[in-house]
């Protein structure tokens, strides 16, 4: 499993592209970023994209004001690469063992994985 997953920061502003994982759950489709481990969802798979949209920016958003993101994402296994100016996401496996969601997505759901870029 190729990630491709990095989060630059740039003038107090987001370049990023996460790996979201969709995929359904009691009726609802789920947009899953196991990198960030946050979560959008909605009838439809447009719906759950836009949900996750949503959160993405709240997170970011929330994170540049209070001068957290760095602290959450050294916590979740990011690692900052100087020569790429962006911060990187774990290996899957580092993922999968730190996170039991993701674990049962990968062994028990049916899923579709997409790139998706975000700025702000």
């Amino acid at each position: 499993m190729n990630v491709s997953n990095y989060i630059k920061v740039k003038d107090g502003g987001i370049d990023a592209r996460l790996d979201v994982f969709f995929y359904e759950n009691d009726g609802f489709m789920i947009a899953f970023a196991p990198a960030l481990d946050l979560m959008g969802y909605g009838k439809t798979v447009d719906d759950a994209k836009a949900s996750f949209e949503i959160v993405i920016e709240d997170f970011f958003e929330y994170s540049l004001e209070n001068n957290t993101l760095i602290k959450y994402l050294e916590k979740m296994g990011w690692t900052r690469q100087v020569k790429r100016s962006a911060f990187v996401s774990p290996l899957p496996t580092d993922m999968i063992r730190r996170n039991k969601r993701f674990k049962d997505i990968l062994n028990h759901k049916d899923f579709n994985k997409q790139s998706v870029p975000f700025s702000r």
